[in-house]
């Protein structure tokens, strides 16, 4: 994935829901390579929020893995999980 060019992003997602679920699916490792392409490769380089949202779920991850001798109870990742969905419903 490249750094886009941010001023040419869209600053609004029309398909927030859709996409945070995408984005859900692919750092859990349960989307497609197709789904993984189009969403890395072509999605993040238009779309401003989403670019933001898969970098700070990368980084929170990475920051509780670090953090975290084991892995965190399924329980509190499904809630989280519905939390930040929950969130984004308009």
């Amino acid at each position: 994935m490249s750094n886009p060019d941010q001023n040419q992003m869209k600053q609004e997602c029309q398909n927030q829901r859709e996409c945070m679920e995408m984005l859900q699916l692919i750092v859990d490792g349960e989307a497609s390579p197709e789904q993984k392409e189009h969403f890395l490769v072509h999605h993040l380089e238009e779309c401003m929020p989403c670019y933001k949202n898969y970098h700070l779920e990368v980084a929170i991850r990475q920051l509780l893995k670090n953090k975290c001798t084991g892995q965190a109870p399924q329980e509190l990742i499904d809630s989280i999980k519905a939390k930040v969905i929950s969130n984004l419903a308009p």
